[in-house]
Formats: structure tokens, C-alpha cells, sequence
């Protein structure tokens, strides 16, 4: 199944950043932060290996290590081709695989492009990116986590799997050059160095993080429009909501096509229960939640049972792009009355629905399609009654929310 859509996180604006910061509500500066630094070392896969190893450079407490390729790395030949959806990292790249040592203290700062090899994903690390020694497991969690609630694989069989996205564009070259990972998911780590307002996004076939709070210390204070403007600021801590908002999409993506409402809807409801269901087992996540500023996106006109379809349908197509946000916390609330009052397969179910909806010509950010939308709300009211919507408007009421309209 080929999807091209890329779905961004929206970012609270400047001003209201401001206004929040200035009352202490969301995260603070990171002034300073402490590393523990360790010489790095290199590991060999072999004794040839060995013999070609040379000292590594990066300052990194999580002992990044330089191995050969595995098994699961076709050799590369100078004019192989590998098929479609095929796993296959040259033989030959110049760029390390790394790994953390998973200790949540502990720092690994990107000198070059790199990469972290994981069961379900591969991270796509650029220069002056900074991963704490755990980030790697709590992405792998967080991505089971997903699974487990939405009653889902991250990789279905019929999903139409391609190369890793040439991000020339950004990178001004294209570091992953005929890289392919098979069924795994592609994960961008990037910094801005331009500070061209790059934000995270996902599309079915990659996720891409650009978060302050992996950017490395000295990146940050080097670079003006980051450390020069007051409402920009650098967390103490990453923000694991958006890591599995952005997640939810690809993996969502990957069994259905979604209109906007449910799009986002699904990514901003699975940011708040993924993030739940971890922290108790998990320090990062959990320090996270404790200091995380929880709000929802305004909506223009209050949700009850005679408007509840209405909306739905108009799919807050009229709303200007810059001013989005409404289909977050409409399409949130949507799939928590799913999940509430139908049980836990309320997204498997839905999104077998859907599936037959698919079409190279719907992008839920293109030309508005009302007779699409409709089809969608077709299938939610064949699953849970014609009048799921009506249930769904009193069950807002009651519960008090998408009451308070802007």
C-alpha cells in the first residue's frame, strides 16, 4: 500500500510559547548540561576489522562502536540493485553504527552521520544530534506500546515498503544513498543548521524528529535563532509524546489511509496513552510525564449530538493552514470515545474498514473530498451503529469535552 503523504506535529506559536514560558508552564532553558565523558571505543567484528579500527573521535559515554556488516547486509557490488522493499546497507558506507549503552545519564553526540541499528527501526543520525544512553530502548517501547494498544503490526505484510527518502534537500547530499530497511521504520534524527523552522513529521514510510532537546550543547549555543530568541527553548528532557505522536502516524499510515481528523486525532490520543502506559518502568518517560504541559488545540464551536457528524464531515476544511489544530483535539477525543465505549480493538477494526478507502489521489492536506470523508464516516457508523456520532456529541457533553470553543 503507497502512501506519500507527510504528516507534521503541530508547534504552539511563538506568541503563545511566549506567554507560557513567561508563567513558568512549559519547559525551561537547559543552561547547562552535564556529561559524563568517556573515551570512546571500537568494537570489531573481526580481527581484520580490528587491525583497520581506528581511535574514535566522539565524545560519547555510551561507547558508540564501528561494526561490520552483519548477515543481514547484502555485499555490496558496484552495480548491484536490491528490490523493492529488500533490506540492504551497503557493505561499503562510511558512516558508523553506533550503539547506547542504555544508561539514561549517559550522552552520545554525533561528530558525523551515523546510524543505530534496533529490531523495528534504524536511527538516521546527523552531525551535532544528542542522544541520551536510553533513547534507543524507549523508542523501541514506545513503538511496542503502539502495537499493543492499536492491536497492529508496525510492519503488515500488504504495506508497499521503499528505499530510504533521499533527503538531499536538507542534508545538501545524500548520506543513505541506496539504502533500503526491508519493513523497518526509517527514523530521521536532524538538527537545523539553517534555522529554517524545520519541524518532526512522518509519512508511512519514515519518521523524521527535529527536537531541540537532541540537539547537541554546543550546536545550540552556536547557532542564532536558537539560543538568542526567548520563546525557543531547550528541554531537560525529550519529549516522548511527540516521538510517539509521530510513530502513531507512520505506523497508522502504514495499515490505512486516515482523513485529517483521524489522522491526527489517532497520533495526538496515542501521545498521551503511550506515554501512561510507560512511565512507570521507564525513567526518561516517566520524567517526561512529570513535567510535561498537557493542552488541547482550540476548536471553533463546541461539540453536542446534533453537530458531532457535521464536523466530522466538514473535516475542518475550511480552517487556514497556519491556524490548524482543531482536528488534533476533535480527532483525540474521537478515538478515546472509540476506545472507551467499544473496547480495544477500536482502531484494528476501523482501519480494516478503511483499508479499501485507499487512493493515490487523497492527501488529507490536498483539495478537500467530501464524498471520502463521507465514506469514512460510513464505515464508523457500520462498526458502531448509525448513530455513533449522535453517542459520540452526548458523550462530550458529558464528560465536558471539546466544550470551551474559541
Amino acid at each position: 500500500m503507497k502512501n506519500k503523504r507527510f504528516l507534521g506535529m503541530k508547534r504552539v506559536s511563538a506568541l503563545v510559547l511566549s506567554l507560557l514560558v513567561s508563567c513558568g508552564a512549559l519547559f525551561s532553558a537547559c543552561d547547562s548540561k552535564s556529561k559524563k565523558a568517556e573515551d570512546s571505543s571500537t568494537e570489531a567484528a573481526s580481527e581484520a576489522a580490528t587491525e583497520k579500527a581506528t581511535e574514535e573521535t566522539t565524545e560519547s559515554t555510551t561507547e558508540p562502536t564501528t561494526e561490520v556488516a552483519t548477515e543481514s547486509e547484502t555485499e555490496a557490488t558496484e552495480d548491484y540493485s536490491p528490490a523493492p522493499g529488500e533490506y540492504y546497507i551497503p557493505a561499503d558506507t562510511p558512516y558508523e553504527k553506533v550503539t547506547l549503552d542504555g544508561i539514561k545519564e549517559h550522552h552520545f553526540i554525533a561528530t558525523d552521520y551515523c546510524y543505530i541499528e534496533e529490531e523495528k527501526f534504524v536511527l538516521l543520525i546527523e552531525k551535532d544530534i544528542d542522544l541520551p544512553g536510553d533513547f534507543a530502548d524507549n523508542v523501541s517501547e514506545i513503538i511496542d506500546e503502539i502495537e499493543k494498544q492499536l492491536g497492529v503490526s508496525y510492519a503488515p505484510d500488504d504495506h508497499h515498503y521503499v528505499g530510504v527518502t533521499d533527503n538531499t534537500v536538507h542534508y545538501g547530499m545524500n548520506p543513505w544513498e541506496g539504502w533500503q530497511l526491508g519493513k523497518k521504520i526509517p527514523i530521521f534524527l536532524n538538527v537545523d543548521p539553517r534555522n529554517e523552522g524545520l519541524i518532526s513529521g512522518a509519512s508511512a514510510d519514515e519518521t523524521t524528529f527535529v527536537m531541540y532537546e537532541l540537539f547537541s550543547e554546543d550546536f545550540w549555543n552556536s547557532t542564532s535563532g536558537f539560543y538568542d530568541v526567548e520563546w525557543r527553548v531547550r528541554p531537560e528532557y525529550v519529549d516522548y509524546a511527540t516521538i510517539a505522536h509521530e510513530l502513531t502516524h507512520t505506523i497508522t499510515l502504514r495499515q490505512c489511509d486516515l482523513t485529517t481528523i483521524l489522522a491526527e486525532g489517532i497520533a495526538q490520543y496515542m501521545g498521551g496513552t503511550v506515554v501512561d502506559a510507560l512511565a512507570a518502568d521507564h525513567p526518561s518517560i516517566a520524567e517526561f510525564k512529570e513535567n510535561r504541559y498537557d493542552f488541547d488545540y482550540s476548536i471553533p464551536e463546541a461539540v453536542n449530538a446534533s453537530n458531532a457528524e457535521t464536523i466530522f464531515l466538514a473535516d475542518y476544511n475550511e480552517i487556514d493552514t497556519a491556524g490548524r489544530g482543531a482536528e488534533y483535539t476533535y480527532g483525540k477525543y474521537l478515538w478515546k470515545f472509540l476506545h472507551d465505549e467499544y473496547g480495544e480493538k477500536f482502531f484494528s477494526d476501523a482501519a480494516k474498514g478503511f483499508r479499501p478507502l485507499a487512493s493515490d489521489d487523497f492527501d488529507i492536506y490536498g483539495e478537500y473530498d467530501a464524498e471520502i470523508v463521507g465514506q469514512y464516516a460510513d464505515v464508523l457508523k457500520k462498526l458502531y451503529g448509525d448513530d455513533v456520532f449522535t453517542k459520540f456529541g452526548k458523550w462530550c457533553t458529558k464528560n465536558h469535552y471539546l466544550q470551551e470553543a474559541s
